[in-house]
């Protein structure tokens, strides 16, 4: 009997698998991604609040880097003898512009007492107090006090040496026991006097207002309280808060 011969195999193909069939309902597996980091996510809120922050970083510079507000005198205000609490030194008309918070202010003579200065709330014009010496006001803040009227004791802290315990105390009680005066009243203060720090002036201790200027070698708060009474509101361009 003859054997049947077999017909020869077929090569074999590689074939793709055949896609799975939809299971209705089911939900399709999101491709995987790296995550988006978060400061990307957040670049403009970021940029935003670089820019702000940068901002106000300039303006605390120039009010407290260096220990003041910017600014430059000219010259120093020499004591002058015969000066008195009626017949201080009277100095000339400065100015009396606002400029922005933080601009670099030049002033013809030191301490001033006229010239441009801050107007912006929380910078110019101070409330009535005394001020510490690391507090790192300039002229560009009191001097709008003077121009309203008030008066401002200066000390100086010459290589931030300060005038012993004893003469501030006296500054603070000079402020906390200034006259009492009807704009002072109608503002809400005891008082228009406030008492600050200020290193570019020929004397220790200075009494200034609008105009006025009397320096002083040590500090009496007598004297002081005399100045107040004498001159607040009565040079003042400005009879307000």
């Amino acid at each position: 009997m003859a054997k049947r011969r077999r017909a020869p195999r077929a090569a074999s193909v590689s074939r793709a698998p055949a896609p799975r069939p939809a299971i209705p309902g089911a939900k399709r597996r999101p491709i995987a991604t790296r995550p988006i980091p978060w400061w990307r996510q957040n670049l403009s809120t970021l940029l935003a609040i670089a820019v702000v922050v940068g901002g106000v970083g300039v303006v605390v510079a120039g009010l407290f880097g260096g220990g003041a507000s910017p600014y430059s005198c000219d010259s120093q205000l020499q004591p002058v003898a015969g000066a008195t609490v009626d017949n201080p030194i009277v100095t000339p008309q400065q100015g009396f512009n606002h400029v922005p918070a933080g601009t670099r202010i030049e002033y013809a003579s030191c301490p001033p007492a006229s010239g441009p200065h801050y107007s912006q709330a929380g910078v110019a014009p101070l409330p009535p107090r005394f001020y510490e010496p690391d507090s790192g006001l300039g002229p560009g803040s009191w001097v709008h006090n003077l121009e309203h009227g008030f008066v401002v004791a200066l000390y100086r802290c010459p290589g931030s040496t300060c005038p012993p315990d004893a003469d501030l105390e006296a500054l603070r009680a000079f402020v906390s026991e200034g006259p009492v005066t009807q704009s002072s009243t109608a503002c809400g203060y005891r008082s228009k006097v406030l008492a600050v720090r200020f290193d570019d002036m020929a004397t220790p201790f200075a009494l200034v207002a609008w105009q006025r200027v009397l320096l002083l070698d040590t500090f009496d708060k007598s004297t002081a309280l005399d100045f107040a009474r004498t001159w607040i509101d009565k040079t003042a361009r400005e009879q307000n808060c």
